[in-house]
């Protein structure tokens, strides 16, 4: 049975800067898909900063308890662990993911799940940011399938009002924190990050 939930918060065509254009959360076979469309008045470079600041992913998205940074593989690659609390109505899930973070060269990042190490079947996130004239553009494209019980009592249509919150809460937080000043950033701690050529040098010596 196929599912869908389309919030259409504004007509794109006259929109100002701050704002959501659209958020849409389908459910189909398993599998919850979010796109959410926003318009936001912040640097592009301080949004695209809270965005790959894998170590603190819990500043921005209100679901994310915990992430780190496991391994730094080259530029824009990194493996990044998180933990992620769902509650709808009386249910509670801590939701371990271990993800492969790519910072593509046409701006955008991706993110998959290891089904392998995470709580899931499949998950998948897209992120594009690009500058337009009343501010900067983000379009996030995500899909995951639990890999856990989910009682039949809470059903796709509370998931993904859920889902849909907290969509809309990481847009505003991404404008709330881009315009609040200088926060740390992976910068800071890729020293402490070991990639998998250092790894394997150092349990040789």
């Amino acid at each position: 049975m196929h599912w869908i939930l389309v919030l259409v918060l504004l007509s794109g065509t006259d929109a100002s800067a701050g704002e959501v254009y659209t958020a849409v959360v389908t459910h189909q076979s398993g599998s919850y898909s979010v796109e959410v469309d926003a318009l936001i008045e912040a640097p592009e470079s301080a949004v695209r900063a809270l965005l790959t600041d894998y170590s603190h992913l819990e500043r921005v998205h209100p679901a994310v308890q915990f992430s780190e940074i496991l391994a730094h593989s080259g530029p824009g690659a990194y493996q990044v662990r998180m933990v992620t609390k769902a509650c709808v109505w009386f249910f509670c899930r801590r939701i371990n993911q271990v993800q492969t973070m790519t910072e593509g060269g046409d701006g955008s990042i991706t993110a998959m799940a290891d089904p392998a190490q995470s709580d899931l079947k499949h998950g998948y996130a897209r992120i594009e940011v690009w500058q337009e004239q009343q501010g900067i553009r983000v379009l996030i494209r995500s899909e995951v399938e639990p890999d856990f019980w989910i009682p039949p009592v809470i059903g796709p249509w509370l998931i993904m009002r859920r889902l849909h919150s907290e969509a809309l809460a990481t847009v505003a937080n991404l404008e709330r924190l881009a315009n609040a000043g200088t926060l740390q950033h992976n910068a800071a701690l890729q020293q402490r990050v070991t990639t998998g050529d250092d790894a394997a040098h150092a349990d040789n010596r």
